[in-house]
């Protein structure tokens, strides 16, 4: 240890974790090490996201604006209070110090003093930064303390013509390094955000690890549906997570402690809906399943903190991103920041340019890259080329250590020649490595994956639902990758919200007392989406259709005995196969019981206009309606089923008939669809006036009686339900052997299993893989057809 950093019992830094590795724990002992970043905090004031939050309330910030003025505050200057822009910093300093929040420590500078200070390894220090060293000066030793670094002159830089031909070539050279024994946690990859992917993917082929793990909790559904629901309380949030997601999966209750972990840093904030901001900001820097294995190469951003023995590979020497430039467009102008004494963009570029130089010239085991050519076209060599002076040498292929990689190259140079008639280099090298890589042939059947891994991987627990289900049955690869491998993309659009947010409104007006106008505004206001004209118009427009909707069931309802409503009801029934525990989930829209609970009528909203079709049950698909009945009955197992119905709450499709008013018509349009049973007297619980048709949509009184097709008598309620728990069971075992394969489903003539995918270019279908269905008319397979007509007494 250098003898004046050892007599220092302070030392600041810019990169503590480096120093805590370089030097032995014992020689630190006595020693308080303190960032660069720390020592400003700590000297002058720092502020939390309570700050921020008051900016956004009080000054009516947006969350960004507000994290600008805050990085602001420390440099400003109070003897230069001739700008505005200094004068709006001083006011919201004072007003942030008046509440307290900013953070002050004033024992810091008397704690500081006759001390003797090193300030180790940090070059080119910035204005501000010297300035508050100067200050320490005056009443503590300050030393200014940097390692000796040989001066190492590298020669070349290595151009390849493509980002992942770069990527390649680092992927081989590191190969070498790690048969010629050269220890992984040696070798390090300085790139930019821009590599990340091809890095991962290409090292891949290589089979050499690496320390990206980019997985972080924004990113996945259950972050983005958390944002997306989140309530005005804790409580209410994780009550939201818990009703939609199990935690006895590990998966989710892994998500669910870092996302409780990330709310208890806001105990100080009474409505989490104010916070979506911060929140969005936490979870894109919370990483999930973090990689913690060392033996991996890795990826750094900078050359700061290299050790003489590290292999490193510089990669993207290019003009514009090595170095970053700078830009005029800080809060403070450039022409602004030269009368405060603050460092320019010329000055922030310059110094940033002497680091990069220095940090290059001083490894000794570098190999240098760039790309020729890029999205935005052709790439020129780094600036830093001016000094530095490489020659440029093309990259030489070696295709010694991916067979994989060498294989898809050999594909690409084939499609060159069959597409554009030109022979690419190396093509006849590897034709002869590889003969027989089967071009222009594709194999796109599903291969087995051993069911005991597919158990292992869902770590013996499996929740299942009717949509995951229904995707099931639709095909089996499909609900492979949207529920396996977990491929879908979650993406908010203005229809989904609508739906969601007609549903919240309903799940809540037909069991308290709610002002449905507040609700309305206050759910949009919680919404993270930017509604354009269009969609606010729409909006003020259907918060008058929704006012009518819940008139309209209000009227529906008067005099029937089913009043005890339960909505958004969850029901989880628990399973069991071998030694994977199963819950089957689903959410009720609507149930209404009576007094006694022994009578039970299902309704399910739906936007749009959907098809009301049973007929394909017997196969696994549409059994949305069929499902809602059996966790019903799972839930209240005495009752008997009234009827099962859609409830069609935003179809503004009306066709007028000459016969009844517009008004009539809306009305109509809101009746229930579905089917009810036989028993006249269950029916006459639920709508007294079932003779007029006024709940439900289709009965009519003739002289025979009461005339509907849509009917069932308890017999094939209960047959129903069997077929319904019949196909839960069935695909829970097909999915726990691992079966799926490609096989879209048809019913006559339609291809339900391809309607609304999303990996048709993914799977690529053909006409083998489909599975053809007899279509079914009348439930058939439920026995004898329903009755036309029912005697009425």
């Amino acid at each position: 240890m250098n003898n004046d950093l050892e007599k220092c019992s302070i030392w600041i830094v810019k990169d503590k974790q480096s120093i805590l590795k370089k030097y032995q724990s014992s020689k630190l002992i006595c020693r308080k090490i303190i960032s660069l970043d720390e020592l400003k905090k700590k000297y002058y004031f720092n502020y939390d996201k309570r700050a921020i939050y008051y900016l956004m309330k009080n000054f009516n910030y947006q969350y960004d604006v507000s994290k600008m003025y805050l990085s602001n505050l420390m440099e400003l200057s109070n003897n230069n209070d001739n700008f505005f822009k200094v004068k709006k910093l001083i006011q919201i300093k004072n007003e942030l110090l008046d509440n307290g929040l900013l953070i002050i420590n004033p024992m810091f500078k008397e704690f500081l003093k006759n001390k003797k200070i090193a300030v180790y390894n940090i070059k080119n220090l910035s204005s501000f930064d010297s300035s508050m060293l100067q200050e320490i000066e005056k009443y503590s030793d300050v030393y200014y303390i940097n390692d000796e670094r040989s001066i190492y002159h590298h020669t070349s830089v290595i151009e390849c013509s493509t980002l992942d031909k770069e990527v390649s070539y680092v992927a081989t050279k590191i190969s070498i390094l790690l048969h010629q024994g050269i220890d992984i946690k040696r070798i390090k990859v300085c790139a930019s955000e821009e590599y990340e992917d091809a890095i991962q993917r290409i090292f891949c082929w290589f089979k050499i690890p690496v320390s990206i793990d980019n997985n972080n909790l924004y990113s996945t559904e259950i972050g983005q549906s958390f944002l997306t629901n989140l309530h005005d309380t804790r409580e209410e949030s994780l009550k939201w997570f818990n009703d939609h997601y199990s935690l006895s999966n590990p998966k989710n209750l892994e998500v669910y402690n870092l996302i409780i972990h990330i709310l208890n840093e806001y105990t100080w904030c009474l409505s989490l809906k104010d916070l979506k901001p911060f929140l969005k900001e936490d979870f894109e820097k919370t990483t999930i399943r973090r990689n913690t294995n060392e033996n991996v190469v890795q990826i750094v951003d900078s050359l700061d903190n290299i050790d003489d023995d590290d292999f490193v590979f510089l990669v993207g020497f290019n003009q514009g991103e090595i170095p970053k430039p700078y830009k005029d467009e800080d809060y403070f102008t450039d022409e602004e920041k030269k009368t405060l004494g603050l460092d320019t963009s010329f000055v922030l570029n310059k110094r940033n340019y002497d680091t990069w130089l220095a940090n290059i010239n001083g490894i000794k085991n570098l190999v240098i890259t760039m790309k020729k050519n890029g999205d935005a076209g052709e790439c020129y060599i780094s600036s830093l080329n001016d000094d530095l002076q490489l020659e440029l040498i093309p990259a030489i292929e070696d295709y010694h250590y991916s067979n994989l990689y060498n294989k898809l190259e050999l594909s690409k140079k084939i499609d060159t020649l069959i597409k554009y008639n030109e022979i690419e280099d190396d093509l006849d090298v590897l034709y002869g490595i590889y003969p027989k890589i089967n071009y222009g042939t594709y194999d796109n059947s599903y291969h087995f994956i051993d069911k005991d891994r597919i158990q292992q991987y869902l770590n013996h627990q499996l929740t299942i639902s009717y949509s995951s289900m229904n995707t099931y049955y639709q095909c089996a690869f499909r609900y492979y990758l949207s529920n396996i491998l977990k491929l879908n993309m979650y993406e908010e659009t203005f229809y989904t919200i609508l739906g969601n947010l007609f549903h919240h409104i309903l799940s809540l007006v037909f069991i308290n007392e709610i002002d449905v106008k507040e609700e309305y505004n206050n759910y949009l206001r919680n919404v993270n989406y930017s509604f354009n004209e269009r969609e606010k118009y729409f909006l003020n427009s259907l918060e008058h259709e929704l006012e009518f909707i819940i008139q309209t069931i209000n009227k529906q309802n008067e005099g029937s005995k089913l009043t005890h409503i339960y909505t958004e009801e969850k029901i989880e029934i628990p399973k069991q196969f071998g030694n994977v525990n199963i819950i089957f989930k689903g959410f009720v829209d609507k149930m209404m019981l009576n007094t006694n609970h022994d009578e039970l009528a299902i309704i399910d909203y739906k936007t749009g206009n959907p098809n009301l079709n049973l007929n394909n049950i017997i196969y696994g698909l549409d059994l949305q309606l069929p499902v809602y009945v059996y966790l019903a009955k799972y839930k209240f197992p005495n009752a008997r089923i009234v009827g099962f119905y859609l409830q069609k709450i935003l179809n503004t499709e009306i066709i007028k008939d000459g016969r009844h008013s517009y008004l009539e018509l809306k009305e109509d349009k809101l009746k229930l669809q579905g089917y009810s049973n036989v028993d006249l007297s269950l029916l006459k619980e639920m709508d007294p006036n079932y003779e007029n048709s006024n709940m439900i949509k289709g009965m009519k009184t003739t002289s025979k009686g009461l005339s509907t097709k849509k009917v069932l008598d308890d017999v094939k309620i209960d047959k129903l339900i069997a077929i319904t728990e019949e196909k839960i069971n069935e695909s829970i075992q097909e999915i726990l052997n691992a079966n799926f394969s490609i096989n879209p489903k048809r019913v006559g003539m339609d291809n339900l299993g391809c309607q609304y995918c999303n990996f048709k270019d993914i799977c690529f279908m053909n006409e083998k893989n489909i599975v053809n269905f007899k279509e079914y008319k009348n439930m058939d397979f439920l026995g004898s057809e329903e009755n036309d007509t029912i005697k009425t007494n």
